[in-house]
């Protein structure tokens, strides 16, 4: 039993030389305020010593062909991967350039096998999302990530894997509320949280303290109602990783 503990317990290694690749992608159809987020994102994640890769308003084809791309380096020498993805959407897919896209595909090519040397690293998704359309329509000055058109049925949940912790913008069926001039409120909550001193301090404590930010958010709809928004973390199986002082001051 101790033994099972301790394996449990362990930490995950940020101590390669390179923090790892950061790929962050952005349909802004009817998304306005969506390039403020990628302003941002990709600050923070430079801010943090990530390689940034960026794709705006690229096809279904295209992500999957890069996404493979970079599945096929060697990621040896790096901390972990990131995955942001930015589009309007419903519960199992994004939608890009009005093509649906499986969520799960966004890091099919990263589990397992997929790609040797991310094996035991960790896998970072983030997804600002609608995943339904339960929602207070009426929101001034509001928008949404739904996509407003008829989808087909979810065929299952999203499986799990090791390594691969997954956080949506929203909870199961509900919408994931972006400001035209502001951004999103997810999406700025994980930058706020990012850029703020987190040296020492592990990975699940961080993103509760985004979800904390986000359930602060508020909007009145032209009805007098308040819309509010919360996050749901699908959890790696590992102990998730203690940000090193000496990585962050780099």
């Amino acid at each position: 039993m101790d033994s099972i503990l301790e394996c449990e317990l362990k930490s995950y290694d940020t101590t390669h030389p390179n923090r790892g690749i950061a790929v962050i992608i952005n349909d802004s159809e009817r998304r306005e305020g969506s390039e403020k987020d990628v302003q941002d994102v990709v600050a923070t994640l430079e801010g943090l010593k990530f390689n940034v890769r960026t794709f705006s308003d690229n096809t279904k084809k295209e992500i999957k062909k890069a996404l493979y791309k970079v599945a096929r380096e060697d990621h040896t020498e790096n901390d972990c991967l990131v995955i942001v993805a930015m589009a309007h959407g419903k519960k199992d897919h994004i939608t890009l350039k009005k093509e649906k896209l499986r969520i799960d595909k966004l890091w099919a090519s990263f589990v397992g096998n997929k790609c040797p040397s991310l094996i035991g690293k960790p896998k970072l998704v983030f997804m600002q999302t609608c995943r339904g359309d339960r929602v207070d329509f009426g929101v001034a000055s509001h928008e949404t990530d739904s996509t407003p058109c008829s989808v087909d049925p979810a065929p299952g949940i999203i499986p799990m894997y090791a390594d691969l912790l997954v956080m949506y913008s929203s909870y199961d069926r509900h919408i994931s509320v972006r400001c035209k001039d502001k951004g999103s409120w997810f999406i700025q909550s994980l930058c706020q949280v990012l850029r703020a001193n987190i040296a020492g301090k592990e990975l699940i404590s961080l993103l509760t303290q985004v979800s904390y930010i986000v359930s602060c958010q508020t909007s009145i709809t032209s009805d007098g109602e308040t819309v509010k928004q919360n996050r749901l973390l699908t959890q790696c199986s590992r102990k998730p990783s203690t940000l090193c002082q000496n990585k962050l001051s780099r």
